[in-house]
């Protein structure tokens, strides 16, 4: 199994939520590609979050819950690489939760199917995160999948 230490993704230097991001996506997309830790994956979203990820969508923990078990019905395993990723900072717009981070990634992943046939796919995604009781989660997760 993979370490959460594989999945350390590029950000800009000298963001103040940087190393703090880091460290949040890594251990998410470590979590993500191991079957056996679903309720952790879902532990990872606020009870109201929406999760988009391609043509599917969930909102509250339930249906996310079942969103990332349905992830895992034609597959055998995946391997998340994620690349670049592009923090924003928002505050002082009309628009602005001032307790949010909010972020855009890039990246891509292996799968292996049940009928062991090999996919890779890019992807990009943009992500809001809150943090609750000094933990992040996240509020808004979008994945846009190609490949």
């Amino acid at each position: 199994m993979a370490s959460s230490n594989d999945y350390v993704p590029l950000l800009p230097p000298g963001r103040a939520v940087g190393a703090r991001i880091k460290e949040f996506i890594s251990r998410f997309y470590a979590v993500s590609d191991d079957p056996s830790r679903n309720e952790e994956w879902v532990d990872f979203f606020l009870p109201d979050a929406v999760v988009i990820i391609g043509d599917k969508s969930a909102k509250a923990t339930d249906e996310i819950r079942r969103l990332r078990q349905s992830m895992w019905e034609r597959v055998k395993s995946r391997r998340h690489r994620p690349g670049k990723v592009f923090p924003a900072s928002f505050s002082g717009t009309d628009e602005c939760d001032e307790t949010a981070i909010e972020y855009m990634i890039q990246g891509s992943a292996d799968f292996v199917t049940n009928d062991d046939e090999q996919q890779a796919v890019s992807w990009a995604g943009h992500a809001i995160l809150n943090e609750v009781q000094g933990i992040l989660k996240y509020r808004f997760y979008h994945v846009y999948l190609q490949g």
